[in-house]
């Protein structure tokens, strides 16, 4: 009997995070971004070094992921390259209206380092529809 996958809401998402990385939360910018708007967002540190949350209402967390160079730039290319999982194209989000990119964005490039914890550990309490292979 398999389990049944649990859909995250956008605040429990955020919350897990505040909850785990509370000491250090704030040297992360979190910003949830419509994924239409994605693409020509320009807000402040939308660039930077981060760990990203594909959502939509339809499957909860779908991926998660981190870029040590730009996450947005990162999270966009499951889009263009066609990432699936199981049955879904992560391309066919291009237009929904209910998906969002969630960044946990570093503020210093000095504190890199806790991009591979907050990945690995959203991976592993998040449930994303999409597994990351090197998470195991």
């Amino acid at each position: 009997m398999s389990k049944e996958r649990k859909k995250l809401s956008m605040d429990e998402v955020e919350t897990a995070f505040r909850n785990e990385f509370q000491p250090i939360q704030d040297r992360f910018l979190v910003q949830r971004i419509p994924l239409n708007l994605a693409p020509s967002d320009k807000t402040a540190g939308v660039n930077a070094p981060g760990v990203y949350v594909y959502w939509n209402s339809q499957h909860g967390v779908i991926v998660v992921g981190k870029s040590q160079a730009n996450s947005r730039s990162r999270a966009l290319e499951h889009i263009r390259d066609h990432a699936r999982g199981g049955t879904l194209d992560m391309a066919t989000l291009r237009g929904d209206a209910n998906a969002y990119l969630l960044l946990f964005n570093i503020k210093a490039a000095k504190d890199w380092h806790w991009l591979l914890g907050l990945e690995a550990f959203l991976e592993t309490h998040i449930d994303p529809l999409i597994r990351a292979g090197r998470i195991g």
